[in-house]
């Protein structure tokens, strides 16, 4: 598909309702919505008779409402603490995060057996108890409250088609967005299983521990990002505004990576001698490496956004 060919109005509404939608089912019900609509339409047309125009289109969209009440619509009712408009991303939220997590732990472990590092002071069954129950915990109470909030500010009532912006790389999909909620979630989980001190030494990279530095930065930069992918998952269209505290994000961790670089590690090395100086090199490559993404996304994302606003700005 061309990303850059203008969209119809309808055209942009199927292609949201499908963002909302199972992969193995998406396009089925995405062209039995298609062709209903386009039968409304060629009753209108019938009806006033003359051709349909965007306005036209787009109020008749309007009536049918959000798209993520329309693919809901089609994926069954009788939740009750998760509403079926959100029922399906709070599924695959659940199976991802989980899913995600058990790797991550995995590897936590293989780490604390080939290196000796210590990771917690309970047992590995444990750690997997205590984390998919953290999940479920977390994940359900998010979406629980998302939805009462979203529902009493009816956000979705007030949604207008003509608002929609056409599919491009600066503007994420739905299931995009809830991928990135469940890491995001499962990340500052597992971050939390590391025990630190919450402090401003820890911060300043005072302690001489590079990694308990970073992993607080890392942790602030979640608490800011997560609320900002909750909301993608409802509104995919970036603005100036969204972009700017997205970019503002980004560069909390950047700027922990510089703090963590300059860390003097001679007191953390001499407390684990046995450590090799490899693992050392590796946690700083690492480190650097992050830095070289941020500062590669930051001006890649304003420069595809830019064009998604101005595509945008044109309907």
């Amino acid at each position: 598909m061309n990303l850059f060919k203008e969209q119809t109005p309808l055209e942009r509404y199927i292609a949201e309702v499908k963002s909302y939608l199972p992969r193995k089912s998406r396009n089925d019900i995405a062209e039995e919505l298609q062709t209903n609509i386009e039968a409304k339409i060629s009753d209108m047309q019938e009806t006033s008779g003359a051709a349909q125009d965007d306005a036209g289109v787009i109020q008749l969209l309007s009536e049918y409402g959000h798209p993520l009440r329309v693919a809901a619509q089609y994926q069954g009712t009788g939740r009750s603490l998760i509403g079926p408009d959100f029922y399906p991303f709070y599924k695959i939220a659940i199976i991802a995060s989980l899913s995600i997590s058990t790797v991550i732990l995995i590897a936590l472990i293989a780490i604390d057996f080939f290196f000796g590092l210590d990771i917690g002071d309970v047992s590995r069954v444990w750690m997997f108890v205590n984390t998919y129950i953290y999940i479920f915990g977390i994940i359900t109470g998010a979406f629980f409250l998302a939805e009462i909030v979203i529902e009493r500010n009816h956000f979705l009532d007030s949604w207008s088609p003509s608002k929609t912006a056409p599919p491009d790389e600066a503007v994420a999909t739905a299931w995009g967005a809830i991928f990135s909620v469940v890491a995001a979630i499962t990340w500052l989980i597992i971050l939390n299983m590391v025990n630190l001190e919450h402090s401003t030494a820890v911060l300043l990279g005072q302690t001489g521990n590079p990694f308990h530095t970073l992993v607080f930065w890392m942790k602030i930069q979640l608490v800011f990002l997560i609320p900002q992918y909750v909301y993608l998952i409802i509104d995919q269209n970036w603005n100036p505004a969204r972009l700017g505290l997205r970019t503002a994000t980004e560069a909390i961790l950047l700027a922990g990576c510089f703090v963590t670089q300059r860390v003097d590690t001679s007191a953390f090395r001499s407390t684990y001698a046995d450590l090799p100086d490899s693992l050392f090199s590796l946690f700083n490559l690492v480190v650097w490496l992050m830095v070289i993404g941020i500062a590669i996304s930051i001006p890649k994302r304003w420069w595809k956004a830019k064009a998604a606003f101005t595509r945008s700005s044109q309907q």
